[in-house]
């Protein structure tokens, strides 16, 4: 969890200065032994110290640069009318989202829409918005982004078949309407399932819109809503301290160390268990599964999710998986797949537990194998560790297993290709390519850790990533600019 930021003032050396503080009048001279009333505060003094008293999280303040690259077929990339690309192979800086002036701070992803936190509080999303992901109007006719090579960040020519019909709404980074928000509402963290945003506030508060889809479509936002097409107050997490997102659930961790999850249900991802019987298949009121519940856990510390499945780390360094395990994506071996196999209830991963031998800033990968997704090679994988199918074909890697590159400070993962960045600021991508969503030329699947690297990304410390379903959006500390006059 991201440390608090705290305000420190240095104690001045004696003899370093001297002060003179004025000679006070009669109506406020004290004589020696008295105490001195203290003032009566004022209405902007008691508005501050009840502000600093409810600050629950700090407020990210790093303007990052964005790189941005694989397919743009539906704005994802954020763009905009500045390239006609449907695809953009190599990272590119985004020439909508400048660091000196939209200055993002924090980045989210999932499916094919984005959003982002700017160092002014705003939130900006883009992408597509066919159930309200993007929480604003986007209603526009569709047209044609025909623009000069010279100014397409991708920097090529491109033929007339490359050229895409967008809604330059959702292809453009655009503020959601802060009206939406409560006065003095300052915002944390974001993040993205495949149908809807979440933005936690400073205070602990939760807001989203969107919906949430199950096996058979579309299942509801909340018990009274299908669809939230503009923000509104998530109830029941209290004092929330970090969010997390999957394909179609949403954990929060909260001040006192307890899971609240929501959204869909049908892998097992929210932790418990539901017993409706004919309700189940009743309209959205009758199901439970979009109120946030509390999952059967204390003294967490971080929480994650993969598309189907949960994470949760224990004070005492045990870590706890649940949901979809067809392809041991839990880490628990048990029942790991099986077409319908499912963690139904939080479950420690001794693998990954403090007793396991981790080095700090290793990057360790389990999970399917057949996809290249786990930056191993595969004929290198030790037979013990694999569960085959039945037709002797290796399936799984079971054990949670080190990557040959070190001194990892984040790690992302998305449907089928992961990133790694190191503390030096190199990042590293893998697994399924043809969309060139690791960020490589070739539309060959990475088996490997590698360096991604070209004129726009070489030589600048990277600090984040994030993964989409065909698109990936790198971020790094932003350059200041020199002044040579």
């Amino acid at each position: 969890m991201p440390l608090k930021r705290q305000n420190i003032t240095a104690k001045p050396k004696r003899g370093a200065q001297h002060v003179h503080l004025p000679k006070p009048d009669r109506k406020t001279a004290v004589t020696a032994g008295q105490k001195r009333k203290a003032p009566l505060p004022t209405e902007t003094a008691v508005s501050r110290k009840r502000q600093k008293e409810s600050s629950l999280n700090s407020v990210p303040n790093q303007r990052l640069d964005v790189y941005v690259f694989g397919t743009n077929c539906y704005g994802e990339l954020g763009l905009g009318d500045a390239t006609k690309k449907s695809e953009i192979p190599r990272p590119v800086l985004n020439p909508k989202l400048p660091s000196e002036t939209v200055g993002v701070v924090q980045i989210a992803v999932d499916g094919v829409h984005s959003v982002a936190l700017t160092h002014d509080n705003q939130i900006l999303t883009w992408g597509v918005n066919d159930e309200s992901t993007l929480g604003r109007d986007t209603k526009e006719n569709t047209k044609k982004t025909p623009i000069d090579a010279t100014s397409d960040p991708g920097g090529d020519e491109d033929s007339d078949d490359d050229e895409v019909e967008l809604n330059l709404k959702e292809a453009t980074p655009i503020p959601v309407d802060p009206s939406h928000f409560p006065d003095g509402t300052i915002f944390t963290q974001l993040v993205a399932t495949d149908s809807a945003t979440f933005a936690l506030t400073r205070d602990g508060l939760v807001y989203g819109w969107g919906t949430f889809r199950g096996n058979n479509g579309r299942i509801g936002f909340s018990p009274e809503t299908d669809i939230q097409s503009t923000p509104m107050l998530i109830s029941g997490v209290p004092r929330a301290t970090k969010l997390a997102a999957g394909a179609q659930h949403v954990l929060a961790l909260t001040l006192d160390g307890t899971v609240f999850a929501w959204g869909s249900e049908k892998q097992g991802q929210l932790g418990r268990r539901f017993h409706l019987g004919r309700r189940a298949a009743g309209p959205s009121h009758d199901l439970p599964w979009l109120i946030p519940g509390q999952c059967a856990l204390r003294d967490i510390v971080d929480v994650g999710a993969g598309l189907y499945h949960s994470f949760a780390i224990r004070k005492n360094g045990k870590v706890y998986a649940w949901g979809s395990n067809n392809f041991g994506q839990t880490g628990i071996s048990k029942s790991a797949g099986q077409s319908d196999a499912t963690v139904l209830y939080p479950t420690e991963v001794p693998s990954l537990g403090k007793e396991a031998k981790i080095t700090t800033g290793q990057c360790l990968t389990w999970g399917r194998i057949d996809n290249k997704a786990l930056g191993l090679v595969a004929t290198e994988i030790p037979p013990s560790e694999i569960i085959y199918d039945t037709y002797g074909k290796p399936r799984i890697l079971k054990t949670p297993t080190p990557l040959g590159i070190q001194d990892i400070a984040f790690i992302t993962a998305g449907t089928d290709h992961s990133f790694a960045i190191t503390k030096d600021g190199k990042a590293y991508s893998w697994g399924f390519n043809t969309q060139h969503q690791a960020g490589h030329t070739t539309d060959d699947e990475i088996e490997e850790p590698t360096l991604l690297g070209n004129k726009h990304v070489t030589g600048k410390r990277l600090v984040s990533a994030t993964a989409g379903g065909q698109f990936s959006i790198v971020a790094g500390l932003s350059q200041p600019q020199v002044n040579n006059n």
